[in-house]
């Protein structure tokens, strides 16, 4: 009896481990969802919606776009740590993901999602509305110094990358900006080009538009090189501020314990998207600067970041909520 008890489970195994392998070798036979922790219209919801036609094209699926907004992106990313770890449902990410572990009281732990691929960067850019009246980084950074706690700064809330941006700002310069977060990153630049706040930290697709048609000045871009789209912009390592580096990046991710082989095949899909040309150059227009490169990349990556953020958030003094 024993014996064929035994039998039977290890009949019951490989026929478990049979299917599961066939699952992944038919990867994948039906629509895919993927996670937009962010709200629609923002720089996130574009890049998933500019990429997924390839993707689409390419896995012979549909793409499902589902956009979960809500408390800096741990509603979403929290609906892809609980999914079923097949293949179907993906995390579009951005670098709130590291942050959010120090910021918020999440249900998951970041670390053990299964990196996929760094998918691009979207570099920052400090403009300010008039009010102070500087016409560079340094007239600006001496009149902070000298008003500490005067001058404020909008963003789209607290815990996002321009909220975390402008405390690295007040490490790096030794100033102290007064924050005013916003719900949406349009409501922090309506806020500056109102006056009602003095400067903030926007994304290049914001950001562009404003600086060309004068309504504010450009101060310092974060990214390691100047702009080509707005050439008169200095970089913060310029401006003796080579420590600010920071970028709204974007990825991929999936649940915990996703097999490697449909990992890998994502992968693989998802660099050719970022290396066809139709693609890449509808997401780098937008000003994103697209990467690519291995699953390993993406995770070393990701955990230089967390302690990026970990640092910044202490050193600020922002208590998890």
């Amino acid at each position: 009896m024993k014996s064929m008890i035994h039998a039977g489970i290890i009949a019951t195994v490989l026929f478990s481990a049979t299917f599961a392998g066939a699952q992944e070798a038919n990867y994948p036979n039906r629509p895919i969802t993927m996670i937009v922790p962010m709200g629609a219209g923002g720089t996130s919801d574009v890049f998933a919606r500019t990429i997924t036609p390839f993707l689409s094209n390419a896995l012979g699926v549909p793409i499902i776009v589902d956009n979960k907004p809500g408390a800096n992106g741990v509603l979403g990313e929290d609906l892809g740590f609980r999914a079923k770890p097949d293949g179907y449902t993906l995390i579009f990410s951005s670098a709130s993901v590291a942050a959010n572990p120090f910021l918020k009281k999440t249900n998951y732990d970041p670390k053990n999602f299964v990196p996929v691929i760094q998918l691009g960067s979207n570099w920052l850019v400090l403009m300010e509305s008039g009010n102070t009246k500087a016409k560079n980084m340094q007239e600006f950074v001496a009149m902070a110094k000298a008003n500490p706690d005067k001058l404020t700064y909008s963003s789209w809330g607290i815990g996002g990358m321009g909220h975390l941006a402008g405390e690295l700002l007040n490490l790096e310069a030794g100033i102290k900006l007064t924050h005013i977060p916003y719900k949406t990153s349009p409501d922090a630049m309506t806020a500056v080009l109102s006056g009602q706040t003095d400067t903030t930290f926007q994304g290049t697709s914001t950001a562009f538009p404003q600086i060309r048609g004068g309504k504010v000045r450009g101060l310092a871009v974060t990214s390691p090189n100047r702009l080509p789209e707005i050439p008169d912009v200095p970089t913060m390592a310029e401006v003796g501020l080579p420590g600010l580096k920071i970028d709204s990046w974007f990825g991929i991710f999936l649940p915990p314990n996703t097999p490697k082989p449909i990992v890998d095949k994502l992968n693989a899909t998802f660099n050719a998207a970022l290396k066809d040309p139709t693609t890449k150059e509808n997401i780098e227009r937008r000003g994103i600067d697209t990467k690519g490169g291995t699953p390993d990349e993406f995770n070393r990556f990701f955990n230089t970041e967390m302690a990026k953020f970990k640092r910044i958030i202490s050193a600020a003094g922002i208590q998890p909520d």
